[in-house]
């Protein structure tokens, strides 16, 4: 995911082919999980979002180099440059680094659940940089939202595949991501999404290569399925660029809490995928917990 930003919304375009784009991009984020679960299958994760990263940031060259930006917009870009490469490895490498790991060692179920959960670590984060304030209903969203994870966690009934470290990796992703959008609050309302997406694979890219040189030289690339490939492609093609740019093209016509709402479906959606891509097995304890947890991240959202 990426930080989204409030964007004053034209009444006549929110159009109902704008959210099917939206729904679009939220199946294809789904699926993100079951491809990350093909690849990991195969290589270490860390060489996973190495290749997501170098392939992705391959892919945003030509899109960078093509976008037009004014003089005020160059200007702050160059004083911006490194501000820039740090939050893209901070926030969106970083994040995808936990996320990989995550899916190599917890469920698509539990991973996908607990990503859900990000609004409610922004909110906190924001809290403490006082750019938000806690009303009773926020307190009351999240109180419902931690409930609900812990009661997936305390349960001895597990969904097929899941572990609590995975869980932790996949907490860690999301508060990684919080950070990007807290601290990034600033700059990102001094660039465009391209520019912030193009920087944080760069940036990613140049960070991550001499871990997918190691790594890569210590295991047999030709000997990968492809599967295995296709998955990397996936990963760097649809996820990590095509939904970006559609997602942000979405909020100049529809406002950021509508979009919002799709991320909801997420969680029952690569879910959904991976019980017959991956075979993996739902709890009822989990349905349970998830239906209690996106309520909670629902009511904080609408506090």
């Amino acid at each position: 995911m990426s930080a989204a930003v409030s964007q004053a919304v034209p009444a006549q375009r929110s159009h109902w082919l704008v959210y099917l784009m939206v729904f679009g991009i939220t199946v294809m984020w789904s699926a993100n999980f079951i491809a990350v679960k093909y690849a990991v299958e195969e290589m270490p994760a860390v060489l996973v979002i190495g290749l997501r990263t170098l392939a992705a940031g391959v892919l945003m060259v030509p899109i960078f180099a093509s976008t037009k930006r004014s003089v005020t917009e160059e200007r702050a870009l160059r004083s911006d440059f490194w501000l820039l490469v740090a939050l893209g490895v901070g926030g969106v490498t970083v994040n995808q680094l936990f996320f990989t790991l995550a899916m190599d060692y917890t469920s698509v179920a539990h991973g996908s659940l607990i990503i859900s959960t990000t609004p409610i670590s922004v909110l906190l984060l924001a809290r403490l940089m006082k750019q938000e304030r806690l009303t009773a209903r926020k307190i009351l969203g999240m109180l419902v939202a931690l409930s609900g994870v812990v009661l997936i966690q305390v349960t001895p009934e597990k969904s097929g595949g899941a572990h609590w470290l995975g869980d932790l990796f996949a907490l860690c992703g999301s508060l990684a991501f919080a950070a990007f959008t807290v601290f990034g609050k600033q700059i990102t309302n001094r660039h465009n999404s391209i520019t912030i997406n193009a920087f944080a694979y760069f940036g990613g890219s140049i960070a991550l290569l001499p871990l997918v040189l190691w790594l890569g030289g210590s295991i047999d690339l030709a000997a990968l399925s492809t599967r295995a490939w296709m998955a990397i492609a996936y990963m760097a093609v649809f996820p990590s660029v095509l939904c970006y740019l559609g997602y942000f093209h979405a909020l100049n016509y529809v406002s950021a809490s509508r979009v919002a709402v799709f991320s909801y479906l997420q969680p029952a959606m690569a879910t959904l995928m991976a019980v017959p891509l991956l075979g993996e097995t739902v709890s009822s304890t989990l349905i349970i917990g998830g239906c209690i947890a996106i309520l909670g991240v629902g009511i904080t959202q609408r506090g």
